[in-house]
């Protein structure tokens, strides 16, 4: 049975790989390639291009597609706490009921003459 106080089993805070980290494989096979000439990012292009030109729009999307993650990176979420989506609710309201109110002030010919200002305008 894995004890707390132990260290050992479980979920730990810094441990494994670092996000985001490059394995030194990947490393050493993308110097490789690219040492001997061969750029899978430019073989791709050419593949893509080729097969638009043939009319193979499948394999022109798929190449594409193969692409696109190192031209446009993927958007990260929008994170938002749900108090804050609340207050900004609750703010448009009471803006809306403020505008209301001051737009109701005055006479019922000056409300009147506004609103036909509004829709002309």
């Amino acid at each position: 049975m894995a004890d707390d106080d132990s260290g050992h089993g479980g979920k730990r805070a810094g441990a494994g790989r670092p996000k985001g980290s490059r394995m030194r494989r990947s490393d050493e096979l993308a110097d490789k390639l690219i040492a001997d000439g061969h750029c899978p990012a430019e073989a791709l292009t050419r593949l893509a291009v080729q097969a638009e030109a043939e009319g193979d729009i499948r394999e022109a999307i798929s190449a594409w597609k193969s692409l696109l993650p190192y031209v446009y990176p993927k958007p990260k979420p929008i994170e938002i706490a749900p108090e804050l989506a609340i207050e900004l609710a609750r703010e448009l309201a009471e803006a809306r009921r403020n505008r209301q109110d001051s737009e109701l002030t005055g006479t019922f010919a000056e409300m009147v003459e506004r609103m036909v200002r509004e829709r002309e305008g």
